[in-house]
Order: structure tokens, then sequence, then C-alpha cells
């Protein structure tokens, strides 16, 4: 009998248990990479949902000043404050209301634009007489939380002396 010559001998289970830990591992980078990638989708929707609310808020204030320059033209007497407000919160029937004081020789603009259900844009506008050569001077223009009615609110119970 002849005895054939073998090789070393190694087994395969060392090999098999390498390559099963190789899949898992790939795997496991492939799920993580794919629950970043729909969690990335899900903020850059939200954050486009927000920048759009934003800047359909900002047209309106522009709006809101193109609209009351245009019901004091050049030439003509300063308006009321209660009857441009009345006139601009008529325009403009989104949810806010528009207030007018009569400040100085102009008038003093004040708004609160909606943006989203917890923020609002807040206006406070001067609108100068049609002679002058800078017509608006914003003293404000800045979101804001909204401000909701304490009763609204929720309280943690909280312990009090």
């Amino acid at each position: 009998m002849s005895q054939a010559k073998q090789g070393p001998l190694y087994g395969i289970g060392g090999v098999t248990l390498l390559t099963v830990l190789l899949v898992l591992c790939l795997t496991m980078f492939a799920v993580l990479a794919l629950s970043s990638a729909q969690a990335d989708r899900r903020l850059s929707e939200k954050n486009a949902k927000a920048v759009t609310a934003y800047y359909q808020a900002d047209n309106q204030g522009v709006a809101l000043m193109e609209r009351a320059a245009e019901l004091w033209p050049a030439g003509a007497a300063r308006p009321a404050g209660e009857i441009l407000a009345k006139e601009l919160s008529a325009a403009f029937a989104a949810g806010y209301t528009v207030n007018a004081v009569e400040a100085d020789e102009g008038l003093l603009l004040s708004a609160a634009i909606p943006v989203q259900e917890n923020q609002v844009l807040r206006l406070a506008l001067y609108l100068q007489p049609p002679e002058k050569p800078q017509r608006w001077e914003i003293r404000q223009w800045q979101v804001e939380p909204a401000l909701q009615d304490e009763s609204d609110a929720a309280f943690l119970p909280v312990w009090q002396p």
C-alpha cells in the first residue's frame, strides 16, 4: 500500500467562522448607513419645510410694506393709523392683524406673521412720508417663539411650599 502524500490539514472551521464574522460586520455597516441616510433625509425634509415657511412669512412682510406704501402715495395726506391698520389687516387676512400708530411724521406699523405653529415673524416698521428719500425704517424683523396662553401650557407637577 502506498501512502499518498497529504499536505497539512487546515480545518475549514476557522475560515468559515472568519467569513461569517466578515459578512455580519458588512451587514451591520450597511444597516447603519441606511438608517443614517433615512435620518438625514427626514431632517432635510423638516428643514426644507421650515425654510419654506419662513420665506412665505417673509414675502408676506414685504407685501405688507408694499401695500402700506401704496395706501400713502406721494402728495397725499398721511392716513389715520386706525384706518390704515384696518385696510392692511383686511388685505392680509392670513391670520394676523396689523397695528398702525401715528409717530412723528410717519406711521409705525407692527405685525406678527405666523411662520409655523410655534413661531411668528415679528415686524416693526416705520413708514416715512413719500417725500423722504428713505421711505422705510425697519426697526424689527425677526422670528420669535409664539406666545402661548399660560392656561394652555403644560405644567410639571412641582412641589411648592
